[in-house]
């Protein structure tokens, strides 16, 4: 199954591992990699902001579970497109390995085919009710010329003109009755337009509000690498429910900072899409099959913690309440 990087990959301990092993583990690798002992190592410092933001997460019972609830989610996701290729697999080598076992069919020969007397009754018969039903149609003058023009939403031609009306009946109601009380007759040279069916979904994110309990404070995307430095897919994560019926359409033009977008597939269980969007900008998911998706989005802090956002907030606040009212 593939690898899911995580925050306990980062800090190099076991999913189950207490908070003293994790804490222990924190500390042991940041007397490594701290800037005060790497003065100038870019590397050093940004394998110590993926340190702080993975035990910020772990630290914290309700973060940890979240991370650990998403942990199960992607995995399963994996495991069931790994399942469902497996499959495939061992279907096609089961019918290439079965070959061809029909059973054998008579055929009859042309000579002999004319000469059974069931081809002659059956070819009669159906001449018979050929006769009938053209028969039929031709005794109602206004049925068959009335039914293709409204069918195929054409003029009628000079043929299928109707005759005469033979009752003194108002023309409303000659028309034929099983149809239309008055026939739908197009323009001359129109053309039927093209009718394309395509459920489209629109996410508008609105203007960023400082929410440090819900932001993301990271340097990497959640795959382990650094954010992406334009809008699209987050790599490492499968692009699932492919399909040429819907397109969700993120609008993130409003927004002073990227947001972190999952499309959750509420039949599934499962994330089937994870999207990076850049600040002001806007990104089209296309290629989704139909179903019943949640479209679930995240502010991004890039570099950011959530320390230096509860600074910010309470700088913020004591600003404006200096302020002469």
């Amino acid at each position: 199954m593939a690898k899911i990087h995580t925050h306990y990959d980062n800090l190099k301990v076991a999913r189950l591992a207490p908070q003293e092993v994790i804490r222990a583990a924190y500390k042991a690798l940041s007397q490594k990699y701290h800037p005060d002992k790497n003065p100038g190592d870019d590397k050093a410092a940004r394998i110590m902001a993926i340190l702080n933001s993975a035990y910020g997460t772990l630290s914290d019972p309700v973060r940890r579970k979240e991370h650990d609830e998403w942990i199960a989610a992607e995995e399963w996701e994996i495991e069931w497109l790994e399942s469902t290729r497996e499959e495939g697999r061992e279907k096609s080598r089961a019918e290439a390995a079965s070959g061809w076992d029909g059973a054998p069919v008579e055929v009859l020969k042309p000579y002999r085919a004319v000469r059974d007397p069931r081809w002659w009754f059956g070819l009669m018969l159906c001449f018979g009710l050929g006769c009938a039903a053209g028969a039929f149609f031709l005794s109602q003058d206004r049925v068959v010329p009335v039914a293709l023009a409204s069918a195929l939403g054409t003029q009628r031609s000079a043929a299928s003109t109707p005759a005469p009306a033979r009752s003194e009946a108002p023309p409303d109601a000659r028309a034929d009755s099983w149809a239309v009380a008055k026939p739908h007759v197009a323009d001359a040279g129109a053309r039927a337009p093209d009718v394309r069916a395509l459920g489209v979904t629109e996410l508008v994110v609105p203007a960023r509000v400082a929410d440090c309990e819900t932001e993301l404070h990271s340097l990497i995307a959640p795959n382990g690498e650094p954010w992406p430095v334009q809008s699209g897919y987050v790599d490492g994560f499968p692009i699932g429910n492919q399909g040429p019926e819907t397109q969700i359409s993120i609008d993130n033009t409003r927004n002073g900072s990227p947001v972190l977008v999952k499309i959750f597939d509420l039949d599934r269980r499962s994330n089937v899409r994870h999207v990076y969007v850049l600040a002001r900008d806007t990104f089209l998911v296309d290629r989704l099959a139909v179903g019943k998706y949640e479209v679930r989005y995240q502010n991004v802090d890039v570099g950011g913690s959530h320390a230096e956002c509860v600074g910010r907030r309470k700088q913020a606040a004591a600003s404006r309440s200096s302020e002469p009212g």
